[in-house]
């Protein structure tokens, strides 16, 4: 989505989430992979892998902000008064 390409970061976590969404699916990739690459590619794998779970188990931050912060900034940015 148009939100996803804004922000890098968010991407990576949906990709990531995308790739490995749980620890069964990681396991059951491993295992997959084990049987298909030779070890040296299945090392590096492993490790991309690894780093992807990591990714998608982060926590979201969200920064939540009081009413009078959003509308300082809408009008700060387009000048409108709410």
């Amino acid at each position: 989505t148009l939100q996803r390409k804004r922000d890098p970061e968010d991407h990576v976590r949906y990709v990531a989430k995308q790739r490995v969404p749980n620890v069964e699916t990681y396991n059951e990739r491993m295992a997959d992979f084990k049987d298909w690459y030779i070890e040296e590619i299945y090392t590096s794998l492993e490790k991309l892998y690894k780093l992807y779970l990591e990714l998608a188990n982060q926590e979201e931050i969200v920064e939540k902000r009081s009413r009078e912060e959003v509308d300082d900034i809408l009008q700060r940015i387009h000048g409108l008064e709410i």
